[in-house]
């Protein structure tokens, strides 16, 4: 009985052995039979070329996470496993974990740039816009960053929120009068309206020396600096009349807009009695008729402006 056991004993250990070697000879073979390829070095590289690197050596990115570096810029490599050289399978993973960018950065200077650059900056950036303060200034246009803070070269940390001073323009942008003696009335308001300016009186007066509709005086005098929204006086020469032959009754005066497509901002200004009344102010539609109704017993003027330009005028 002891001698039968022996022998089964024997037999399973000899059975196991052949078992056990049989086993790693062929995963030996099968192993070594596998092409192999070596890890080349991504450290630093981007991820981009990172992919395509990997992908032609057969083998598989396994990004790990990300991490901030004070040299190695965002989205390339700071760490990869296995290290660079080392022969390994194909189908094999590297992981690798990408740059985050230096946790500073060097605040650029954006002064003297149009706000809508600077929004464009500080996304690149991963900045934020924080306070926007808007001033009149005289030298820097409207929607210049006149000011910023922190200050240009200052090192702050990603997502931060970076102060503003925008300039909102001249606010008194000043222009020289000029000499409207003996000109027109019809070619003074076109020039003013070259500059934006618009006359805010306009009374009349009879003098035999100038021809009828000319300007004889004016307020502020030729050369004078005036604003934009700086009060203009214009006297115009008108033939004395005897209003006891007048026949009272009003006039009509007829505007019609432009054909087109979209609707235009008409501006009618009617000047009597010494004051200048907007009649109208808003859209109107192409072809549509606009009326004003003028007494004929007293002098007026009538001004059209469309979307801001002077585009008609009558004297009555």
């Amino acid at each position: 009985m002891l001698k039968q056991f022996i022998q089964i004993t024997i037999f399973l250990i000899i059975f196991i052995a052949v078992f056990i070697t049989t086993t790693y000879l062929a995963v030996y073979f099968f192993v070594k039979n596998e092409e192999s390829v070596v890890i080349p070095d991504i450290y630093g590289k981007d991820i981009i070329y990172v992919l395509e690197l990997l992908s032609d050596n057969a083998l598989n990115t396994k990004v790990e996470g990300t991490e901030y570096h004070s040299t190695i810029p965002k989205n390339h490599v700071i760490y990869q496993d296995p290290k660079p050289g080392s022969e390994v399978k194909v189908g094999r993973d590297v992981k690798i974990i990408l740059s985050k960018g230096s946790k500073w950065l060097t605040l650029p200077d954006i002064r003297g740039v149009s706000i809508e650059k600077a929004y464009v900056l500080l996304d690149a950036n991963r900045l934020c816009s924080g306070e926007v303060t808007q001033i009149f200034h005289p030298y820097f246009e409207s929607g210049m960053i006149i000011a910023q803070y922190p200050e240009p070269g200052t090192y702050i940390a990603h997502n931060a929120c970076i102060n503003f001073l925008v300039s909102r323009g001249n606010r008194f942008p000043l222009y020289q009068m000029p000499d409207f003696t003996g000109v027109s009335f019809e070619n003074a308001l076109i020039s003013l309206n070259k500059i934006d300016i618009k006359p805010v009186s306009i009374k009349y007066a009879s003098d035999t020396q100038w021809p009828e509709n000319r300007i004889i005086e004016q307020n502020p005098l030729f050369g004078a600096s005036i604003a934009k929204d700086e009060p203009i006086l214009l006297t115009v020469n008108r033939r004395v009349q005897n209003y006891e032959s007048l026949k009272g009754g009003v006039s009509l005066f007829i505007y019609t807009v432009p054909n087109g497509f979209l609707r235009k901002q008409i501006l009618v200004r009617l000047n009597i009695f010494g004051v200048t009344i907007h009649v109208y102010d808003n859209f109107f539609y192409p072809s549509e008729q606009i009326f004003v109704i003028i007494p004929n017993d007293c002098d007026a003027s009538v001004f059209v402006y469309q979307d801001d330009e002077l585009v008609e005028s009558q004297i009555y």
